[in-house]
């Protein structure tokens, strides 16, 4: 009997697996079908996060050479103003007369007018 029950055994799970197999046969379309438009969906979304990811890189290089192109034009402003104020430092120690600008409310033009520092205001 023992030899029996062991080929019941054998056909049991040989049936079972058939059946299973035959039962995802039937459904792997099923899932398919269920699951293209997700996805789709999936793989749109994807697409969008790469764009966004290539958009943002070059963003930050576009920012970062900004950032460097201030940084050089802040220095050359900041070496002019030192240079300016060198040389006027220079002049009023050695005595030279420095110019003085007047407002527009002074002037009767409307122009900025140029005084020198021992004129008298008009």
């Amino acid at each position: 009997m023992e030899l029996g029950s062991e080929d019941r055994n054998l056909i049991d799970l040989e049936s079972r697996s058939t059946s299973k197999t035959k039962t995802d046969a039937d459904i792997v379309p099923i899932v398919q079908q269920v699951g293209a438009p997700s996805i789709a969906r999936i793989e749109r979304l994807i697409g969008e996060l790469q764009e966004a990811k290539s958009f943002l890189l070059s963003e930050g290089d576009r920012i970062q050479l900004e950032m460097v192109r201030y940084i050089k034009f802040t220095q050359m402003a900041s070496a002019s103003v030192n240079i300016i104020f060198d040389i006027l430092s220079g002049w009023r120690q050695a005595g030279h007369p420095m110019r003085k600008f007047v407002s527009s409310a002074d002037d009767n033009t409307g122009r900025m007018a140029r005084s020198f520092d021992s004129a008298p205001k008009v």
